[in-house]
This record gives C-alpha cells, sequence and structure tokens, in this order.
C-alpha cells in the first residue's frame, strides 16, 4: 500500500522466501520465526522498540558497521534510523580523560594510606597513654599505704576511649583527678614526714629524761656522801 512503511524486519524475511513463500534455510526459517514472535509482542505492548534496537537486531544482533540488514546496499545504519554523527575525540581529550582516571586512583590510595596511618598513630598514641598510666599507678603504689590502683584504674577508663579524647580530657576532667590523687600521695607523703619528726621529738624527750635521771641520781650520791663524811667527823 502506498504511504506504508513496511518494518526491515519483513524487508529481511521476503528477501529470502522463494516464489511460494517459504524459506528454505531452517536456520534462517527459524531466525524468521523469532521475528514473527517479536513482531506480535510489539503489536501487544509486551515488547518496546527504540532507535536501532528494532526487531530485527533484537533477532540478529547488533548491526554491522556500514551496512544496514533488509534495507539494501548504500544505506548505512545512521541514514536509516537518523543516529547523530560520532563526534571525534581528540588526543588531548583523550589525554586528559586518562590523566583524570589515574589521578583519581591516586587520590584513592593517598587517602587509604593516610586512614591506615591514622589508625596506626591512634594504636600508639593509646599504647603511651596507658604506659604513663601505668608508671603513675606504680608511682603511686609506692607513696600511699595500702595504695589500691583498681579504684584509681576504674575512674580512668571511664574517660572516652580515643586516645585523642583522653589526651584532650587530660587539659580538663580528668586532670582534675590525676591532681586530686597526686595530692593525695604527697599529704601521704607528708604525713610520714610528721611521724617521722613526732618519733624524732619523743626520743628527744627520753633521752632528755633520762639525762635528768641520771643528774638526780648523782645529786642523791653527793648527798649521801656529804652525809658519811659528816658523821665521820663528829665522831
Amino acid at each position: 500500500m502506498p504511504g506504508v512503511e513496511i518494518d526491515r524486519s519483513t524487508l529481511w524475511k521476503r528477501a529470502r522466501q522463494d516464489k511460494h513463500g517459504n524459506i528454505p534455510d531452517p536456520k534462517v526459517a527459524e531466525k524468521a520465526k523469532l521475528i514473527d514472535e517479536l513482531q506480535k509482542q510489539v503489536s501487544e505492548g509486551k515488547v518496546s522498540v527504540y532507535g536501532s534496537n528494532d526487531v530485527l537486531t533484537m533477532a540478529l544482533g547488533p548491526e554491522h558497521p556500514g551496512r544496514l540488514r533488509g534495507v539494501g546496499a548504500g544505506i548505512s545504519p545512521r541514514q536509516y534510523f537518523n543516529l547523530p554523527k560520532p563526534q571525534r575525540v581528540s588526543f588531548d581529550d583523550r589525554l586528559k580523560e586518562s590523566l583524570r582516571v589515574l589521578l583519581q586512583e591516586e587520590t584513592k590510595k593517598m587517602e587509604a594510606k593516610a586512614r591506615e596511618e591514622a589508625l596506626r598513630m591512634e594504636a600508639r598514641t593509646k599504647q603511651l597513654v596507658e604506659a604513663e598510666r601505668e608508671h603513675f599507678l606504680s608511682q603511686l603504689s609506692q607513696l600511699i599505704p595500702n595504695f589500691d590502683p583498681s579504684m584509681l584504674k576504674q575512674r580512668i577508663s571511664q574517660s572516652p576511649k580515643n586516645p585523642m579524647s583522653d589526651k584532650a580530657s587530660c587539659s580538663g576532667g580528668d586532670v582534675r583527678s590525676l591532681h586530686f590523687e597526686d595530692d593525695t600521695a604527697k599529704n601521704g607523703k607528708h604525713q610520714q614526714d610528721e611521724e617521722k619528726e613526732e618519733e624524732k621529738r619523743d626520743e628527744e624527750k627520753e633521752e632528755e629524761k633520762e639525762k635528768e635521771d641520771e643528774e638526780k641520781h648523782d645529786d642523791k650520791v653527793i648527798e649521801v656522801g656529804d652525809y658519811s663524811n659528816m658523821e665521820a667527823s663528829s665522831s
């Protein structure tokens, strides 16, 4: 019928039929049967076609460059489907794209390396903080009699787990706790010093008392001697 556009898949089938409408080649006949099934699904709305992805492309696969199946020689896919002319990519554009991809990959590698380094630094800082705590507790145990390190450890463990936060907290709330324990240690040492001074004063008092007793004893001996001499003289 004039004015009616015939689908190229139909033209492809007719070009392979004999005068009786049969397709001698079994493989081609199988493709023609698939085309009929796809045309039926398109008419029923089950399958959608758009651009170069029509029924013949679905049945036979993508077109080869420079020619188009079912419409004869001299017509390219771009002309038949009214496709835009492909733009040529210059060498500079390809180089820029390659550099962009390379830079993106290097950036990802550097970010991953920086994250690993940050994790190592965090672990190292945590180890140093723990070592400083143990050293501090050891000093307190030596200065304060019957000191229980578990009490202070429990208070310190309530501080943030992040080592960087531990450093920040040492300038705030935790440092007051440490100062309090340090003052306790100093008070304990001061108390020990006072006890030693008191013992020293007691010893000095004891020595003075013994000295006074010796002097009194000597005085009595002298008095007895004088009394004996007086009796001897009178007799």
